[in-house]
């Protein structure tokens, strides 16, 4: 059965994680779109030059942490409202 609370006791606590959500989601914007407009030098100065270990090791924590960044999303902002009914 499905218990939902209208305690107010839990209000604050729920406007925080949502406002945290919000800044999950939008610093994750923020960095592609950063991305998107340095794309073009990444490619000239990194991609067409002679690969050293600090290349891969530039590319791997840069795209690793864009996965990591992408795969957290999903999994830990809530897409559902943000209550403290649980599913049965």
């Amino acid at each position: 059965m499905t218990y939902v609370s209208d305690d107010p006791a839990w209000w604050s606590a729920i406007n925080a994680y949502s406002l945290g959500s919000y800044f999950i989601v939008a610093a994750f914007v923020a960095v592609m779109y950063d991305w998107s407009l340095t794309f073009g030098q990444e490619v000239e100065l990194i991609w067409r030059q002679r690969w050293s270990l600090m290349t891969v090791m530039y590319l791997g924590t840069r795209y690793l942490g864009f996965l990591y960044a992408a795969l957290y999303i999903p999994i830990n902002v809530p897409t559902i409202s943000l209550t403290d009914t649980q599913w049965v």
